[in-house]
């Protein structure tokens, strides 16, 4: 059941408190770190508030936010989801003062109190208008080149080393404290793996010899690994709907309210940490397997219009495409372009000169000024 709020702040936050253990069964603890994956970037209360009132919401912007920005309209009759938002207010306060001869007096000074209040936004399915830019790219192609390049990222962004074993007794991975390294059974499918190392990591992180690990009961551990686990996969498209929380009902039977909300914020600031750092990788890795591919791709043209000039860049081929890939990942491309330009203007046949055109415009790519521009920061507490 969907619940509906009115604008007030404490009823809102009232709510919060009763229904936090609602969350903890089996499907509203799911659709719940469902909103995590896709609201990475909200205050743990903000999702909860979300998956409360619209469990099925996607992405969610203020109505003029919709309408400047995206040039979508809600429709008539939507009602809002309520979330809360900062509000702080400079306030005069009386306050002692003491001087260096022990005199007391009363001053004035303007301080800041935190102060929330309710605010508007909706889902995209609320809302008409134009069509917005790929909401969703980052589901994980079944493609092997895509798996190798998104495991690498995982890679990149695991606190500790990664092995791939043979591991006895079923266990599918584990994080060693003590070597403080993680190992994954090797020859799993895609998705096991993509599961089991997230979770892991999740555990180096936070279980970890700095993670405080040894004051976290094992069962709350694996609780805070595997629901981390599920919203990270979940954010990447990767299918996670077989996974089960056997932990969840016993943990939150024998957690207290405080206890239960400290663990969710692990949980929502963890995922979150992961795939800003996941993506960030797996942008690097796919730049860097573009130039790679692209570099390949120039020596075969090289070969084919000027077997001589190739033979003269380095005494070993593979050199060279290290080299151009060097150039292209650090955007300087001018000389690339320049060198295939020149093919171009003595070639007379249009497929010839189709293909350098193609070598052209993906060299462009690679300019300084055509890499997408970095993610401003959002706000965390709402």
């Amino acid at each position: 059941m969907e619940k509906v709020f009115s604008g007030d702040v404490d009823e809102i936050l009232k709510s919060l408190e009763d229904g936090l253990r609602d969350y903890m069964d089996s499907d509203s603890y799911k659709a719940y770190l469902r909103a995590v994956s896709r609201f990475h970037d909200y205050s743990t209360n903000n999702v909860l508030l979300i998956t409360m009132q619209k469990p099925d919401a996607t992405l969610v912007a203020g109505y003029s936010t919709w309408k400047n920005a995206f040039h979508r309209y809600v429709k008539k009759g939507e009602k809002a989801i309520k979330i809360i938002a900062p509000m702080p207010a400079v306030v005069e306060k009386e306050q002692e003062r003491t001087d260096e001869y022990g005199n007391v007096s009363i001053e004035k000074v303007m301080v800041t109190v935190p102060r929330f209040r309710a605010v508007n936004v909706f889902d995209i399915s609320q809302t008409d208008g134009e069509p917005l830019p790929s909401i969703d790219p980052r589901e994980l192609s079944a493609d092997v080149g895509d798996y190798s390049c998104f495991l690498h990222a995982l890679e990149r962004s695991s606190r500790v080393p990664v092995r791939y074993i043979d591991i006895d007794g079923g266990a599918k991975g584990y994080y060693h404290a003590i070597q403080d390294r993680i190992f994954v059974q090797k020859g799993m499918s895609q998705a096991q793996t993509v599961k089991t190392l997230v979770h892991e990591m999740a555990h180096s992180y936070l279980h970890g010899r700095d993670g405080g690990g040894a004051l976290t009961p094992q069962k709350t551990k694996e609780v805070e690994a595997e629901s981390i686990a599920f919203s990270v996969c979940t954010h990447f498209g990767i299918d996670t709907s077989e996974y089960t929380f056997p932990y969840v009902s016993a943990w939150s039977n024998e957690s207290d309210l405080k206890t239960l909300k400290s663990s969710m914020n692990t949980i929502r600031d963890t995922a979150s940490m992961l795939i800003h750092r996941i993506e960030e990788n797996y942008q690097i890795m796919t730049r860097e397997n573009g130039a790679e591919k692209l570099a390949e791709d120039l020596i075969a043209f090289m070969k084919n219009y000027d077997f001589y000039q190739l033979n003269s860049c380095a005494d070993d081929p593979h050199q060279t495409t290290e080299q151009i890939k060097e150039q292209l990942i650090a955007g300087d491309t001018r000389a690339i372009q320049n060198n295939v330009r020149e093919y171009m203007r003595d070639e007379t046949d249009p497929d010839a000169r189709n293909v350098m055109a193609d070598l052209i415009d993906r060299v462009k790519e690679f300019e300084p000024e055509a890499l997408p521009p970095e993610k401003k920061e959002r706000g965390q507490e709402r």
